[in-house]
């Protein structure tokens, strides 16, 4: 594959692909990304579409005393990676024990378009959820520039939710925005139990009480996905550091459950590709293909922080089943966004 370093603004992107051309309609499926999709040690990604963009905020994966800032990665086609650097750093978040900045979740919200003084203004506000690690909390951090890469700025100046609540330890946020009803849904939680609580329309804070939802097998990485009309409880089950972590489901009629009783993995190691497949996220250009985001680890390296970031696809059967994940070296093909 070809490599591409380019300078934008103060940034340093790392651009990697096939084919570094944009791709045409005809073209489009040409290619395939590859797995790892970018290069370095990152984990726990976070897949969002923001502005014809996808977007993955991921952990950087190594020593904890070196996790004290989040980068970002966007790419037009699934192919190429423009690496945003350090956009949330914990030198600027007081209350963080500036070590340990684990699983970050993006997301936003619609804002009037006219600023004070009458002039457009940005479309969007962008908040940043994320672990301070060492039982400092789970933040709040919002985009100071209206756009996806941030740079984030600690938005409340003290943890969201700063306490173990239910066993839960305060790490690995989801924001979920339920397009029903508007409502919005922060699930986390590790130490084996998943937590739920409602926000405000602030984003800033806390609207209702915490709520249990913890399914069997539970460890630890939660993900809301609603499709059609059913809601499905996405999770990491197994020891993260080794071939036992993946991901099972259960699903419901509504963010907070009731949920089936009996989770289904979705989500393996495969001994030809890689170990360690968890904490993912999914996401859907169109509504009709489903893509899952996930961390592993490379055959025979046994290095604790040697994580990676794929993509592969993920399907349903006729009856609304998640059906198992094919784990791939080869990775997606490549797709615009319209």
């Amino acid at each position: 594959m070809s490599r591409i370093l380019q300078s934008i603004l103060l940034l340093l992107p790392v651009v990697k692909g096939l084919n570094q051309i944009p791709l045409s309609d005809e073209d489009n499926n040409n290619d395939l990304a590859g797995n790892p999709i970018f290069d370095g040690w990152y984990a726990d990604p976070e897949a969002r579409i923001f502005d014809s963009q996808y977007w993955i905020y991921p952990t950087y994966s190594a020593a904890y005393e070196d996790q004290t800032f989040f980068d970002a990665f966007s790419s037009p086609n699934l192919l190429t990676w423009t690496k945003h650097t350090s956009i949330l750093n914990f030198s600027g978040v007081p209350w963080s024990t500036n070590r340990a900045a684990w699983a970050p979740s993006v997301a936003r919200r619609r804002r009037p378009t006219k600023s004070n003084n009458g002039e457009d203004g940005p479309e969007y506000d962008y908040f940043m959820y994320f672990s301070a690690g060492d039982g400092a909390g789970i933040g709040v951090a919002k985009s100071i520039t209206g756009l996806p890469e941030g740079p984030f700025v600690d938005a409340i100046g003290k943890p969201l939710v700063p306490d173990t609540v239910y066993g839960a330890e305060a790490i690995d946020p989801q924001l979920f925005q339920d397009d029903d009803d508007g409502r919005v849904w922060l699930y986390y939680g590790g130490w084996s139990h998943a937590v739920i609580v409602e926000l405000n329309d602030d984003m800033v804070s806390l609207k209702g009480e915490y709520l249990e939802i913890t399914p069997g097998g539970y460890v630890e990485g939660p993900w809301m996905l609603k499709r059609e009309g059913i809601y499905y409880f996405m999770y990491s089950v197994g020891g993260w550091g080794d071939s036992s972590y993946g991901v099972s489901y259960v699903s419901g009629p509504s963010p907070t459950g009731p949920f089936s009783p009996t989770p289904t993995k979705v989500l393996s190691g495969n001994d030809a590709v890689g170990y360690g497949t968890g904490h993912h996220s999914v996401f859907t250009p169109d509504g009709e293909d489903y893509y899952i985001v996930y961390h592993r680890r490379h055959l025979n390296d046994t290095a604790r922080d040697h994580r990676v970031v794929c993509i592969d696809r993920m399907e349903f059967d006729r009856h609304g089943n998640i059906l198992p994940v094919n784990i791939t070296i080869a990775g997606v093909e490549g797709r615009l966004l319209e």
